[in-house]
């Protein structure tokens, strides 16, 4: 039997580095590593800049903030209550006017980080394909965002949802994760 003439597996989409050296981000790699491992079969690996027109139509898992990330938020504007202030230094609730910010100590260290779980009907193609958004304020809440993913009980059970993570940093790691606020979507 020879090899399918369409790859099923979802494209799973990385963006460059946010100092823009080239090189994958360190909350991204370990968000991916942790989906793989969720998902439990393979995905296909692929840079937001590499995407072509079909592509964008099929199932995405979408890592961190790159170029399709922030396109995919768009055409979700009127869906999502959650979501990135312009620079994405923060998660805002459009619902209750909340602004989760990370926080730091003295020393410019992280101590709270934020991300965002999302799961909805691929705005490209909303009859046909998926898509998950993990992304977070820094690298700890794009972490974090994806071992949330999992969370059934904490996400509500909700097919389509959005929800607002946060995650303690512990002398460089992220830690005690839990969904603060999750909400089903259409």
């Amino acid at each position: 039997m020879g090899p399918l003439p369409y790859d099923l597996r979802p494209l799973m989409v990385f963006g460059a580095c946010r100092d823009h050296t080239g090189v994958v981000d360190q909350g991204d790699l370990l968000a991916a590593v942790e989906l793989q491992a969720q998902l439990g079969s393979a995905v296909r690996l692929v840079e937001a800049g590499a995407l072509t027109e079909n592509e964008i139509r099929e199932d995405l898992i979408l890592i961190g903030g790159n170029s399709l990330t922030g396109s995919v938020l768009e055409r979700l504007d009127g869906v999502l209550s959650l979501g990135f202030a312009e620079n994405g230094s923060s998660v805002y609730d459009r619902k209750s006017g909340f602004a989760a910010s990370p926080r730091y100590d003295d020393a410019g260290e992280p101590r709270v980080d934020y991300g965002l779980v999302i799961r909805a009907a691929n705005p490209f193609a909303p009859e046909t394909a998926e898509v998950v958004v993990v992304a977070g304020c820094g690298s700890h809440g794009t972490a974090a965002a994806a071992e949330a993913f999992d969370q059934a009980e904490a996400l509500g059970g909700y097919r389509h949802f959005e929800a607002l993570v946060e995650t303690t940093v512990f002398r460089g790691s992220h830690r005690d994760t839990f969904v603060r606020e999750a909400r089903g979507i259409a």
